[in-house]
């Protein structure tokens, strides 16, 4: 088997903004929000381009198809439940929606009822840690309660075991990998801008954000290191000449004030 067999690009949505969800949680950042008309369109882009999505356990099987990816979600909003379920369902596409487990029920996010009807409907649930809390910034006795917790209250909730881990925040070091697969998680899933490698347990994945033209996704199908960089790269430069932009428009306007100002006081 080659290396780019092994390549698998991860997708990792955060909200989908419709206008059956016109508000996003407090804790959502917009960047991350991708429109519904712009996630109807990458989800075209991925049937018309024959990929297919896998499950977990896929992962644990040798590659059978060269064009193979995995889609999730991070968070638990309710569009995954109102949006992206539906819409990956007319596609026949599959999807892993890793939920932060104190958010359950909360404005917003999903109720445990919705996380038991996307098991049903047949994706996959992970786990999203218990609070959300960067699990770098506590003790090692709290991240590996956060990660034990969020494990065990969800599989008693869906009478399943969970297998997969999203990093809240995508920070980790050795001590919460450790802590990851001393809990039972067989896979860990980070917010690395890379391909990831099936056969490795730490998995980076590409997050779509707000402002992700089509063809900027397409090249995160690719499944090919250089073009992951190169996704990468621009994103970056679009970032820094946003806030350019905004730093511009900000001086600018503090121009104008002192210019009204100072004519006030003649």
């Amino acid at each position: 088997m080659n290396n780019r067999t092994n390549d698998l690009p991860i997708l990792m949505y955060h909200a989908i903004s419709s206008r059956a969800c016109t508000s996003l949680p407090t804790t959502s950042s917009i960047e991350h929000a991708v429109k519904a008309r712009d996630f109807r369109a990458q989800l075209d882009a991925i049937v018309e381009g024959s990929y297919c999505t896998i499950k977990l356990d896929d992962l644990e099987r040798p590659a059978s198809a060269p064009k193979s990816l995995m889609i999730t979600f991070d968070d638990g909003h309710q569009s995954d439940f109102i949006v992206a379920a539906p819409e990956l369902a007319r596609r026949n596409l599959h999807a892993i929606f890793f939920v932060v487990w104190s958010y359950l029920g909360h404005p917003g996010y999903l109720s445990r009822d919705q996380v038991l009807a996307l098991r049903a409907d047949g994706f996959e649930i992970g786990s999203h840690g218990l609070t959300h809390t960067r699990l770098t910034q506590v003790s090692p006795a709290e991240a590996l309660n956060e990660l034990r917790e969020s494990k065990r209250r969800l599989e008693d909730l869906l009478q399943e075991p969970i297998a997969a881990l999203a990093l809240p925040g995508g920070r980790y070091n050795d001590a919460v990998l450790a802590a990851a697969w001393a809990t039972g998680y067989r896979r860990v899933m980070t917010s690395d801008f890379r391909i990831a490698n099936r056969e490795r347990r730490v998995m980076p994945r590409m997050g779509p954000m707000g402002s992700t033209t089509l063809k900027d996704f397409k090249w995160m199908l690719e499944a090919s290191r250089a073009g992951a960089i190169r996704h990468r790269t621009i994103e970056a430069i679009g970032e820094r000449l946003t806030r350019l932009a905004n730093y511009g428009e900000a001086m600018l306007t503090r121009a104008q004030n002192a210019e009204v100002l100072a004519k006030s006081e003649k």
